[in-house]
């Protein structure tokens, strides 16, 4: 971004500093250590985003051929739900049912995260180098990147969601529609912004993705549906509330058991004539669709300024020049 480069000055000090001969004479230069220094830039931070968002919108447009594979990825997974899964008004359908909730936000979480934590490492390395030279500053770019690349895990998520409703047969309402697309997206949203904060945190891509296996194998354990908030160890009962996964599958599950009536002809065993009965069985009977998509988006933004303080700490150091000590000062 060349309205974007550094003062002259600026640039002529860090060459300086880093071409300096070890035999030069002390007098005439002193380095001193290595450290963090603020670079000036010559454009605005409205000027920096303005450009840094321009180039973002044009990286995701080049990248159409991916996003028409995780397109397609998602509308045959919901094929292949929907082919397995027709869920309707037995006793036998509420296992179902929340079979089908987990799969499903267990499934959108991880391609979400996978394909960030790929990706993100490699890119930080070129804006590392960008930065280096005094370009922009990370504000900028991270508020470009990510309203340039939400908005399309949204909607990749979405439509996801709403190959999957019509075929699997759950409630045909318009609000449980949107609420059901609503958590989906959120849970989208969520997952890119944990792969960002674990390919900021990370010094490669290696460690990233050698991180990703266990941190989402907690989130699928504590979902809610794989061990009742009881039986978890006191210890760790700080982790469920920090499971994307269990909120979007929380969600979902209110969303769709609540409103609903069962049959209970022909019922092995007691029977559960509501959904709202159902959702006792999970301990969800106090939680509710906004409660669970207000705590997935707290997760959104802690992610997010995680990542954002990963990549600040990250900033390149520079060998700084100190004036000469004169004899008898």
């Amino acid at each position: 971004i060349a309205a974007a480069a550094v003062a002259p000055s600026t640039l002529a000090a860090t060459t300086l500093a880093a071409t300096a001969s070890p035999s030069a004479s002390p007098s005439a230069t002193a380095l001193s250590p290595l450290r963090r220094r603020r670079v000036r830039l010559a454009a605005s931070g409205w000027t920096q985003f303005r450009l840094l968002l321009r180039r973002s919108f044009k990286e995701v447009a080049r990248s159409r051929g991916v996003l028409a594979i995780k397109i397609v990825q998602q509308v045959a997974i919901s094929l292949i739900y929907g082919s397995i899964y027709t869920v309707g008004r037995s006793q036998t359908s509420i296992q179902d049912r929340f079979g089908l909730v987990s799969l499903v936000a267990i499934g959108a979480g991880n391609i979400g995260v996978a394909s960030t934590v790929r990706a993100f490492p490699k890119e930080k390395s070129i804006v590392t180098a960008e930065r280096s030279k005094g370009i922009y500053a990370i504000g900028p770019y991270f508020a470009a990147k990510v309203l340039a690349e939400a908005p399309v895990s949204a909607l990749i998520s979405a439509i996801g969601g709403a190959t999957l409703y019509p075929l699997v047969g759950f409630q045909r309402s318009l609000s449980k529609f949107g609420h059901f697309l609503t958590a989906l997206c959120l849970e989208g949203l969520s997952a890119g912004a944990i792969g960002l904060l674990l390919g900021a945190a990370s010094p490669s891509s290696d460690v990233a993705l050698a991180l990703f296996p266990p941190i989402t194998v907690l989130t699928i354990i504590f979902n809610g549906l794989n061990i009742a908030e009881e039986s978890t160890p006191k210890c760790l009962r700080w982790l469920p509330k920090l499971s994307f996964i269990r909120w979007a599958a929380e969600a979902i599950a209110v969303n769709e058991f609540r409103g609903l009536t069962f049959d209970c002809k022909g019922t092995r065993g007691p029977c559960c004539p509501s959904g709202e009965q159902a959702l006792e069985r999970v301990s969800f009977q106090k939680s509710s669709v906004k409660k669970a998509n207000l705590a997935q988006g707290a997760i959104i933004a802690g992610c997010y300024a995680g990542a954002l303080a990963s990549l600040q700490r990250s900033q390149p150091k520079l060998l700084g020049i100190v004036p000469p000590r004169i004899a008898g000062c």
